[in-house]
């Protein structure tokens, strides 16, 4: 019996010392970073519950607080009033200010919506800012979106896309097919349709045309 006790223990003992060793944990409870069960270098696959404000490297799972931050990626589903993630997000989130400094593949839904990078999917909000190539639906009352590559819908009262913000010496190719819909839709270039009561297009044989404008360049 004493054998098998202790036996128990040593076993308990080690599952205890590789999970503190762990560079990802299971599970996070976080008032205010750094009041939080794991510190932020630390990546969490599971369970993230940010009571007021909390941050990590990675996340992976479901999220959901006031604050959320992550530093690195984050995969899965994500609820909160201000939501960042510093790199890749790859899932669903929602939002009063939905931010992603890398690659966004996937919906989001949120008063502002901001892109810092290239993005995948939809999304669904008050004002959409895209600083880079999108392909997908943005969906909202303004949508702005500063790329040279673009394909899919912008559906809102004023869609605008300007060209992008890349540096010179980076790849500046231009390509935007798609459909603008609203009531003020204004572009660079747009190969396809754009329908509202203004719609311009500057790269276009008829520059300015009410209610539907076709270009095919």
């Amino acid at each position: 019996m004493k054998k098998t006790f202790l036996i128990i223990v040593i076993l308990l003992l080690s599952a205890t010392i590789s999970f503190s060793q762990s560079d990802h944990k299971p599970f996070q409870i976080s008032l205010w970073n750094p009041v939080q069960i794991v510190p932020q270098e630390i990546s969490v696959h599971g369970f993230r519950w940010n009571v007021i404000y909390g941050e990590n490297e990675n996340m992976n799972g479901f999220d959901m607080g006031i604050v959320n931050k992550t530093n690195g990626y984050q995969k899965g589903a994500q609820f909160g009033i201000w939501n960042e993630t510093e790199y890749e997000f790859t899932g669903f989130r929602a939002g009063f200010v939905n931010f992603s400094g890398g690659e966004f593949k996937g919906f989001e839904r949120g008063f502002v919506n901001i892109l810092d990078n290239d993005g995948k999917g939809w999304a669904s909000g008050g004002v959409n800012v895209v600083n880079d190539d999108f392909a997908g639906l943005l969906s909202g009352v303004f949508n702005i979106q500063f790329a040279d590559k673009m394909q899919g819908a912008h559906i809102g009262v004023v869609n605008i896309i300007k060209e992008s913000k890349k540096p010179e010496g980076e790849d500046k190719t231009t390509e935007r097919k798609g459909t603008q819909i609203g009531i003020v839709n204004v572009t660079e270039s747009l190969k396809g349709v754009q329908i509202g009561l203004i719609n311009v297009n500057k790269s276009a044989r008829i520059k300015f045309f009410p209610f539907i404008l076709i270009s095919k360049k």
